[in-house]
């Protein structure tokens, strides 16, 4: 895949959806806000890099850099959870990032694609395509060039099939009976 900028980020907010509504549900399940401030982290976090290292970095994503990214971006997300003092257990963290990470990826590879046909071929962008400039109002050339004739070689016109038909075989009736058409200069 070959995402510009705004397709990363796009990208980053709709796969972010599904693990968003999961770290909700994990929050008013056990009333720790931990959970849904570590997807907003990770989206933070995520948008930053989207806008600044990786558009640098990655010209190509591969599938096997997702993985790698992944890592990087969870030592990253650790680090600024302790930092902020999430009320997150390391285990809980880990564990959450990772769900969130594998609902991402699978959003990303299923759903996705499914929601927008054009998406990948898009760069990751969810637009609308159509043609720049509509074909009715595409300029045309007012007058069509027309070639001279030029004089062709005797090998040329040996082997062309645009030449005339000889005259003793012109005048010989059909072998399949079929009446033929006249050919050369219409009649006066």
């Amino acid at each position: 895949m070959c995402p510009t900028t705004l397709g990363r980020v796009q990208t980053r907010v709709a796969i972010l959806i599904g693990p968003a509504l999961f770290g909700l549900l994990l929050t008013l399940l056990t009333g720790n806000v931990g959970f849904i401030v570590t997807i907003g982290v990770y989206l933070l976090m995520g948008v930053a890099l989207d806008l600044t290292l990786y558009t640098l970095v990655i010209r190509w994503q591969p599938p096997w850099l997702t993985f790698v990214l992944g890592v990087g971006e969870f030592v990253i997300l650790a680090v600024l959870l302790n930092i902020l003092q999430v009320p997150l257990t390391f285990p809980q963290a880990a564990l959450f990032y990772w769900v969130s990470w594998i609902l991402a990826t699978l959003t990303r590879i299923i759903v996705l694609p499914l929601v927008s046909l054009a998406w990948l071929e898009n760069g990751g962008e969810f637009r609308e395509t159509g043609w720049s400039i509509p074909p009715a109002l595409e300029p045309v050339p007012l007058i069509a060039q027309v070639e001279e004739e030029r004089p062709y070689g005797a090998l040329v016109r040996e082997f062309s099939t645009v030449r005339e038909i000889p005259e003793e075989i012109r005048n010989l009736p059909s072998p399949s009976g079929v009446r033929r058409i006249p050919t050369g200069p219409p009649p006066d």
